[in-house]
């Protein structure tokens, strides 16, 4: 009978560290970008008023992985995830399942390899202030995998929930030893940072063009609804270089790239894949560059593909007959 391994959320904090799942994801963003997977579009459904998800791909020599995924806010009244997921991983040969593992834990990790990737690639400067807008829990993520190539003079936060700063702070200061500075807006959070990360819910923009100040990389994680935006018209106007995890994706779902396109500010065709600046990066670093991610099912393939091998080399996870 087949066995499958299950991995939990701790198990997985333990096996993918930042390093390995960066340069896993940029293999998958490359093959993504040069055609070489099957990535169908995701299903996304409501039940009982709330949204679930469904996101499947193959990435040749990881994998096959589908992730599950729903979002229930009442959860909150129960004392369960607000956020739930579990993903699967398949041997795309045989068939054969090979995996099942916490997705929640397994999405924070690989959004925030894929936010580190785009630092590797595009920071400015090897060292800087660092501004996060939105302090929840892939905040923490963002910040601890940046840090493994950009080096924060000083971290700089704003969330619409004091507790959730106060909370965020506590946690930079005492597990990364950063220095924190608590704005008072949003523009006063990006003021002078080199790295700013928006990982919000916002619906309106929360990055201004007037704010930024060259050079500096910017990385969108939130905003990821047609009619949502975290950069206003300014900010995308003034970029010098536009990078998004898939062009067909973003131009679906993220209304900070599909408004502006609409609107005549950026061309379509000047925005470059993630994949494509891993396998080619810039001679010169640009001096205003945007990030603009909504996530793909490939990060989810890759990831589980290599927890689930540094799993069996370190004999973690528990098997399960079916």
């Amino acid at each position: 009978m087949p066995r499958i391994l299950v991995l939990s959320s701790n198990e997985l904090l333990e096996l993918l560290d930042p390093r390995s799942l960066v340069e896993e994801v940029s293999e998958a963003f490359k093959k993504y970008s040069r055609g070489e997977t099957v990535t169908p579009p995701r299903t996304v459904f409501h039940v009982e008023g709330n949204w679930w998800g469904i996101m499947q791909s193959y990435v040749p020599g990881m994998g096959v992985g589908v992730k599950v995924v729903n979002i229930i806010p009442s959860n909150r009244e129960r004392g369960l995830p607000t956020i739930q997921a579990l993903v699967s991983l398949y041997d795309p040969v045989t068939g054969s399942p090979l995996a099942i593992m916490e997705g929640g834990v397994l999405t924070a990790l690989r959004t925030a390899a894929a936010s580190a990737l785009s630092v590797k690639l595009l920071a400015p400067e090897e060292e800087g202030p660092v501004a996060i807008i939105g302090t929840g829990y892939q905040a923490r993520f963002q910040l601890r995998f940046i840090t493994e190539y950009y080096k924060p003079s000083q971290v700089r936060i704003y969330d619409i929930s004091r507790e959730a700063m106060e909370k965020y702070k506590e946690y930079v200061e005492k597990e990364l030893g950063l220095d924190v500075y608590m704005a008072s807006d949003h523009r006063d959070c990006i003021r002078g940072a080199k790295i700013i990360v928006e990982a919000s819910t916002t619906k309106d923009p929360v990055i201004y063009g007037d704010a930024l100040e060259p050079p500096a990389h910017v990385i969108s994680i939130g905003a990821h609804m047609p009619d949502a935006r975290a950069l206003d018209d300014e900010a995308i106007k003034k970029m010098d270089l536009i990078v998004v995890d898939s062009r067909k994706a973003v131009m679906e779902e993220a209304g900070d790239i599909i408004i502006p396109v609409k609107k005549g500010l950026i061309r379509l065709e000047e925005i470059k894949e993630l994949g494509e600046i891993a396998e080619n990066p810039p001679s010169e670093r640009p001096a205003l560059t945007l990030f603009k991610s909504v996530g793909l099912a490939i990060q989810d393939a890759c990831a589980a593909h290599l927890a689930y091998k540094k799993a069996l080399e370190r004999n973690m996870g528990k098997w399960v007959e079916i």
